[in-house]
């Protein structure tokens, strides 16, 4: 049974293929590797560190938040910046203690907005 047309042109296309990869390997490996580091560069500027995370109370009127706040540093520029994070959280879930202290705190403030 006779090769087809479309099978030799595979089999002598990729003959070309072969011999063209195997000429220009080294360029294409030297580009390979040129593309290699343009990628690590570009995912390294991502990279940071965090700082351990602050974490508070706020009660502001009836509602009470919990902030977080994080200070981040960028591995390679060395440039810091603060990331914080608000949630609303139900009286229910606040403890007995810190719910203690934020009604001092308000009692005392609603008694110096007073004067």
């Amino acid at each position: 049974m006779p090769i087809d047309p479309i099978s030799w042109a595979i089999i002598i296309g990729s003959f070309f293929a072969g011999a063209a990869v195997g000429y220009f390997w080294d360029e294409i490996q030297e580009w390979a590797s040129q593309m290699l580091g343009y990628i690590l560069d570009a995912v390294n500027t991502a990279i940071e560190v965090t700082s351990d995370a602050i974490v508070y109370l706020v009660k502001e009127g009836g509602r009470v938040y919990q902030t977080m706040e994080v200070f981040v540093r960028n591995v390679r520029t060395g440039s810091t910046r603060l990331e914080s994070r608000k949630q609303e959280i139900p009286r229910s879930k606040v403890p007995d203690d810190i719910n203690a202290q934020l009604e001092a705190k308000m009692k005392l403030k609603l008694m110096q907005q007073a004067t």
